[in-house]
């Protein structure tokens, strides 16, 4: 959920802070500057991609164990 969140706020959030900031400034008749936005949006969420893929990975010499129920408890699957 939280990776989702992250790359929502990556794409969406320079464009939300541009309209907070002119509703806050009251700015009406300026342009607004979309290629900036999405440029800004797009290295965000490749930062973002790239700070999931090696901050939040397992390691892939780890032994997975799938959820299983023991005494009538479901224990959570594991990377162990």
């Amino acid at each position: 959920m939280i990776k989702k969140i992250i790359i929502l706020l990556a794409i969406v959030g320079p464009f939300g802070l541009y309209f907070l900031y002119s509703w806050l400034l009251k700015l009406q008749n300026k342009k607004v500057p979309v290629a900036k936005l999405l440029i800004t949006s797009l290295i965000l969420l490749l930062l973002s991609l790239g700070f999931l893929r090696f901050y939040s990975g397992f390691d892939p010499s780890t032994k997975y164990t799938p959820a299983k129920y023991e005494d009538g408890e479901l224990k959570p699957a594991e990377n162990k």
